[in-house]
């Protein structure tokens, strides 16, 4: 039985049956790339917007000149413009220029009444070289007083090494027989108070030169606060002056000879008339 089955299982396969089962694989793969791209079309067809054409507007367009009427404001300005106040309280004393006037850097426009201000700025000055004379004195002061310290020190080194020698020839003495343990602890005694003053002496000095040092620094900085004051109202001082801080067209100017004018009032207008811009609404 064995041998008639590997007979039937060698035999060869009829070409009919190959095909058949060929022509069947091919029809499988087929109907499954059939099936894959329907579904991906049912889905981007799922996905796509539609407008029915119930809802559209059909209609023919003629062609012609469209006409619409828009309501604005607009005005011509200077593309840039600068006010002048007045930096102080004060009256006006005298006018050089009028409105439309062409100004060049640092044409004069007002006079104001500035003696308050210039005596002030007069005061500042004098005070200034008041403290300058200070220091100076103070750094005199301290120079001498650091000197005659140092001075001090100077003689009691001196007396401490004299007052060295005395001990030293007591105990000499001593060990001799010849001097009395008084003279010795006299001598000893002598010496180390020196010694001690002496090392007191130089604390002194050492601190004195902390202090002194500290003292000048404090002036220093006191001396440059007071300067940028006086020199904020030197520029203060300046400024009232009131000249053009460009070429332009003088615009606007108060004319007005004796009036006050407060901190920070409008004086003047200069302005670039060569370059303007609109502002329109």
């Amino acid at each position: 039985m064995q041998n008639i089955y590997e007979i039937q299982m060698d035999r060869n396969i009829p070409q009919s049956e190959i095909r058949r089962k060929r022509i069947f694989n091919i029809i499988k793969i087929a109907v499954a790339a059939v099936v894959v791209i329907g579904g991906i079309a049912m889905t981007v067809d799922w996905l796509q917007s539609r407008v029915k054409r119930s809802s559209l507007n059909i209609c023919t367009v003629d062609s012609g000149v469209i006409e619409a009427s828009i309501s604005a404001y607009g005005k011509v300005v200077p593309a840039f413009e600068e006010v002048i106040n007045s930096p102080i309280d004060t009256r006006i004393v005298e006018v050089y220029r009028r409105s439309g006037d062409s100004v060049d850097v640092g044409t004069p426009l007002l006079k104001l009444d500035l003696q308050s201000i210039e005596n002030d700025y007069r005061n500042l000055q004098n005070e200034e070289k008041m403290k300058c004379y200070q220091m100076e004195q103070q750094e005199i002061n301290t120079k001498t007083a650091l000197s005659d310290m140092a001075m001090q020190i100077k003689i009691s080194e001196m007396k401490l090494n004299r007052l060295l020698v005395d001990y030293r020839n007591e105990q000499h003495l001593d060990s001799l027989g010849s001097g009395t343990a008084d003279q010795l602890c006299q001598a000893e005694l002598a010496y180390i108070i020196a010694r001690l003053e002496l090392e007191q002496l130089k604390q002194r000095y050492a601190a004195e030169q902390k202090v002194k040092a500290a003292d000048m620094k404090v002036k220093q900085l006191e001396l440059e606060i007071f300067r940028k004051s006086m020199e904020e109202t030197r520029r203060t001082l300046e400024y009232a002056r009131l000249r053009s801080p460009q070429k332009a067209v003088l615009t606007y100017i108060n004319t007005q000879v004796g009036a006050r004018v407060a901190k920070g009032e409008q004086i003047a207008i200069v302005a670039d008339l060569d370059h303007l811009k609109i502002e329109c609404e």
